[in-house]
C-alpha cells in the first residue's frame, strides 16, 4: 500500500495512521504528517498576515513576530525541529515595497514521524557458559 501511496488508518493501541504518504512527486512532500503540519501552520500564518492588509507597513513586524511566536511554540512542544523567519531580501525591492508587496520567508523542518523501525533478533551462544 505504501507503494501505491495509499494510507490507511488502523485501530490498535489507538488510532494508527500506516503508510502516511502522498503522490507528490517531490520527496518532500510525500510525507503526509510533514504536509497536514505545514498546511496547517501556513493557514495560521495567513490569517495572522491578513490583519496586515490595509494596514500601515510598520504592521509588518507585529506579523513577523506573532508568526515567529507561533513557530517557538510548535518547536517547544515538538512539533517543530527548527526555523527561520527573515524578510525575503531579494524580493523586497524598492519597487515592490512602495507597491506595498512585501515578502516574508518562513523556512522549517517538522519532526518526522517513524515510519519503520526494524528490529533485527539474533541466537548467539555467547553466553552458554554462565
Amino acid at each position: 500500500l505504501r507503494n501505491a501511496h495509499i494510507s490507511t488508518c488502523i485501530l490498535g493501541e489507538g488510532y494508527r495512521s500506516w503508510g502516511g504518504e502522498t503522490s507528490h512527486e517531490d520527496t518532500i512532500w510525500q510525507d503526509l504528517a510533514r504536509v497536514r503540519t505545514f498546511d496547517r501552520i501556513a493557514l495560521a500564518g495567513q490569517k495572522a498576515a491578513f490583519k496586515a492588509i490595509d494596514k500601515k507597513a510598520s504592521e509588518l513586524y507585529f506579523i513577523k513576530i506573532s508568526i515567529e511566536e507561533l513557530l517557538r511554540d510548535l518547536k517547544g512542544a515538538k512539533v517543530l525541529i527548527g526555523y527561520e523567519v527573515s524578510w525575503d531580501e531579494e524580493r523586497n525591492t524598492d519597487a515592490n515595497v512602495s507597491a506595498g508587496k512585501f515578502y516574508l520567508n518562513i523556512k522549517m523542518m517538522n519532526n518526522p514521524i517513524v515510519k519503520q523501525i526494524t528490529l533485527e533478533f539474533i541466537y548467539s551462544d555467547e553466553w552458554a557458559s554462565d
